[in-house]
């Protein structure tokens, strides 16, 4: 693993995991850059969604997230996110009230990563 993907490694991603779903570095760093680049506008459609109470959006779009944090072997927030989907599936308001701060600090320590591995 070279220099780049262990930064990741050290911050808490799963480099492997991204990889055995992905195949090789060149394609995992390509779909982690789209990631990266549409990843404010994914969690402004996810804040709106939550803002508006849109919880059938807010349901699919936690899903989204989950499932792209899991390829991508960012599991932290994958995991953020699964509770988020599930607790919405149950119309549990309550716990996504609570927990959204949560939601959204991770989200954003998992761009400063990403942010700062694109310019290494």
């Amino acid at each position: 693993m070279n220099s780049k993907l262990t930064f990741l490694t050290e911050k808490g991603i799963d480099v492997n995991t991204g990889l055995s779903y992905l195949g090789d570095e060149s394609m995992y760093n390509d779909i982690l850059l789209d990631f990266k680049n549409g990843f404010i506008e994914q969690m402004n459609g996810i804040k709106n969604a939550y803002e508006t109470s849109d919880h059938q959006n807010y349901v699919i779009l936690v899903h989204a997230l989950k499932s792209n944090c899991k390829t991508l072997g960012i599991m932290s927030l994958a995991e953020l996110a699964y509770n988020h989907e599930m607790k919405g599936k149950e119309n549990d308001i309550a716990y996504i009230n609570e927990h959204i701060n949560e939601l959204f600090l991770k989200a954003n320590e998992i761009y400063k990563i990403l942010d700062e591995y694109f310019t290494l």
